[in-house]
């Protein structure tokens, strides 16, 4: 993107929705353990390049935020009989660095703390992140107290910040809704925690956050809630203004609410071709975990709305093909369609794998390569392979074979394994075509 991107979501972080917590109370909080799974799929299906997670039981300040800016952030669910449920994540210093700058520089009170340990509140959601892929740099925020800070003005500097950087962000808003459900809740009951969840989930479902800043306060400290300031400050980062916002599930088995959100899940800015193979990502997610053909973003750059053919390649963690399809003239309207119809088929329509399955999609490196016009050759020497792409034909038959493979680096090869794919014998006359690719890769992360 050539500027910021956000996604974003929101996930409890109440112990009991983590299997190995729950035990046999488990299919008590079953619909939300499932959502909290599928939002860590679908948010890391935008290929973020740093998480920031808000930390509502972290070391809060009275009245500033604090970032936890050590090496490294890891902590357990071990206080909970739970302790192989744990996250070790590196710490983005540059950003956490940035982000206090561009608070500074709004007059907000930031507070920089040297510290590794994380607790539940960060740890619960980072779990599932985790367990769906994510090992890579993250920014811990403790906002301050409730009512003291500013979460929408610190959200906005976490904006800037992430725009000087050129950072691709994920925001996660750790929090439960209402602790006041019920007569046997542990905060109590009040009649006001039904009232709070019930309207904070429809604004939810609706995409209306900037409504959440019209939200009466005694109300909703009469709620007994540790979300709102997470949501206000996640929503700050892309202005109020979702894409896609979705409501995965809500439910309040204990006396406590918990949603779990959608916020945003699409670029703010227009998509440009380098960002083709997160979105063909985003595309097989999508469809081997729901069965849906993803739509493409609304904001195409110039480069994107252009009619072109492309093959979208799936490698395996060690580097092996896991899947590759793609044609020789475009078939839909513009490069986004079609990366994802490409990107679909390469994952579940290759004749030579099995259907990509939905664990192995944050690991896949991603390949999409667009294809110039093919130009007719008179002869072989008229190739390089690891310029050109080959096309070998024979009547109805016919061979493709991109260029810059490992292993293929002489023309008179790469024509015998274009005619082989083809089904072409050798010796049979054949006409032979050239062509360029411009190639953008993203590499999976490792399990």
């Amino acid at each position: 993107m050539d500027t910021l991107t956000i996604a974003a979501g929101l996930l409890p972080h109440a112990p009991i929705i983590v299997p190995a917590v729950a035990g046999a109370r488990a299919s008590a909080v079953a619909a939300t353990t499932a959502a909290a799974r599928q939002l860590a799929r679908e948010v890391l299906a935008h290929d973020p390049e740093a998480v920031v997670i808000t930390a509502p039981h972290g070391p809060r300040h009275p009245s500033a935020a604090t970032l936890q800016i050590g090496s490294s952030v890891m902590g357990s669910l071990g206080d909970f009989g739970a302790g192989d449920v744990a996250v070790s994540l590196p710490v983005d210093r540059e950003l956490a660095a940035a982000f206090e700058e561009a608070a500074r520089g709004l007059d907000l009170p930031v507070h920089s703390l040297d510290a590794r340990r994380l607790e539940y509140s960060t740890v619960v959601p980072l779990s599932f992140l985790c367990e769906a892929g994510w090992d890579g740099p993250t920014v811990v925020v403790s906002l301050p107290y409730p009512g003291t800070g500013d979460p929408v003005a610190l959200g906005q500097a976490l904006a800037a910040a992430a725009q000087g950087l050129g950072r691709h962000l994920l925001v996660l808003a750790s929090g439960d809704m209402s602790h006041r459900l019920t007569r046997d809740a542990p905060a109590g009951f009040d009649p006001e925690g039904r009232r709070f969840d019930e309207e904070v989930a429809g604004l939810l479902r609706t995409g209306e956050l900037r409504d959440l800043l019209a939200l009466d306060p005694h109300r909703v400290e009469r709620a007994g809630e540790d979300c709102l300031d997470s949501l206000l400050f996640a929503a700050a980062t892309f202005d109020f203004a979702p894409v896609g916002p979705r409501l995965l599930s809500y439910e309040g088995p204990f006396g406590v609410g918990y949603g779990v959100a959608l916020l945003t899940g699409a670029a703010v800015a227009a998509m440009a071709a380098r960002d083709l193979p997160a979105l063909a990502r985003q595309a097989i997610q999508t469809y081997v975990g729901e069965r849906r053909v993803a739509r493409p973003p609304a904001g195409l750059a110039p480069e994107v709305q252009d009619r072109a053919a492309l093959f979208v390649t799936l490698l395996t963690p060690a580097g092996e093909l896991r899947g590759c399809i793609g044609s020789l003239e475009p078939t839909t309207d513009n490069l986004a369609t079609e990366t994802i119809d490409r990107a679909i088929a390469a994952a579940s329509a290759d004749p030579r794998f099995a259907p990509v399955t939905l664990d192995e999609v944050p690991g896949l490196t991603i390949e999409v390569s667009i294809l110039t016009p093919p130009e007719a050759v008179d002869s072989v020497d008229a190739l390089d392979p690891r310029r050109y792409g080959v096309v070998v034909e024979d009547g109805g038959r016919r061979g493709v074979l991109l260029p810059a493979l490992a292993g293929i680096d002489d023309a008179h090869r790469q024509v015998e394994v274009a005619r082989r794919k083809a089904g072409i014998p050798p010796g049979q006359p054949v006409r032979l075509s050239r062509f360029e690719v411009v190639k953008y890769r993203s590499a999976g992360r490792s399990a």
